[in-house]
């Protein structure tokens, strides 16, 4: 009887809509405490009471239920809009845009969580680009509880400097530790325009094993056919108290086109950037990172 009803239940929020279904439950809690303060009956104000109840929970049911039924539906359109997007990207062979310099900064926290900021300028190299894929990784697999709580806030920078209105960003996850982020531009960039944009992400626990468990960490970009990155600096800021060692990824020491320095910032934090130019064609360029 119960399954049934809430079959029922579930037939009439879908066609209906949950504010309707809603509305009728209101009014239903407000005809049962009229009732239950009008008759002066301990049982009738006791089946009052427990009616209300009962239909709170029933508001509470219902809109748990919608939450999840949206949710489930923006999980699908996320998707097959990346699923789209790859289809137009990786079906034609031309790179998308070439980076004339990116300059990206990540803010570490003592428990892990980290904050990125990064900063790139670039050409459009197809007649029409409409939005640019990044890849983004993590050193170790997350929960979903973790990984649900990952943003990426995009937006365009005038020439100025000053800073546009949010770009939409659509984010999946190819694995456990591996985010597919897509900025979609408010209109089509032509050919040989210029694009300036801030990315900011926050990604919380992402360095914990470094932080934590002092494992070593790969700090790197890496260029692909759709990506030509020319020059590109990398810097991690480490909490107050933090130091680490560095060794080379995709290099050795001493490089014309790449090398990697550290400094005390005026806060006191410890840095350490890699500067690269000409990065390699498919290959990972950047740095690990040790706390000591």
């Amino acid at each position: 009887m119960l399954r049934d009803f809430i079959a029922r239940l579930d037939s009439y929020i879908s066609r209906k809509g949950p504010g309707a279904a809603l509305r009728v439950l209101v009014v239903l809690m407000a005809v049962v405490g009229v009732v239950g303060a009008v008759f002066d009956n301990p049982p009738i104000r006791v089946l009052a009471i427990v009616g209300v109840i009962t239909l709170g929970v029933s508001c509470l049911i219902i809109l748990l239920a919608d939450r999840h039924r949206l949710q489930r539906r923006q999980d699908t359109q996320r998707e097959l809009l990346a699923r789209y997007c790859d289809f137009v990207i990786d079906n034609k062979l031309k790179p998308l845009v070439s980076i004339s310099n990116w300059h990206h900064k990540v803010y570490v926290q003592p428990n892990g969580d980290v904050r990125e900021v990064a900063m790139i300028k670039a050409v459009a190299l197809r007649d029409e680009v409409h939005f640019i894929r990044f890849h983004l990784g993590s050193e170790w697999p997350q929960p979903e509880e973790q990984r649900r709580n990952v943003t990426v806030r995009a937006r365009g920078v005038n020439l100025d400097g000053m800073l546009g209105p949010q770009w939409n960003v659509t984010n999946t996850w190819l694995s456990d530790a591996k985010l597919n982020s897509i900025v979609h531009f408010r209109s089509p960039v032509r050919r040989g325009e210029e694009i300036r944009l801030e990315m900011v992400r926050f990604w919380p626990a992402k360095c914990r094993p470094l932080m934590r468990e002092r494992t070593a960490e790969d700090f790197f970009f890496r260029t692909t056919d759709l990506m030509q990155i020319q020059r590109v600096e990398y810097q991690v800021i480490l909490p107050l108290g933090f130091d680490v060692v560095h060794r080379p990824i995709g290099f050795s020491e001493p490089d014309d086109h790449t090398s990697i320095d550290a400094y005390t910032d005026i806060e006191g934090r410890r840095v350490v950037v890699c500067r690269a130019s000409r990065l390699p064609h498919r290959q990972s360029v950047g740095m690990r990172l040790e706390l000591v």
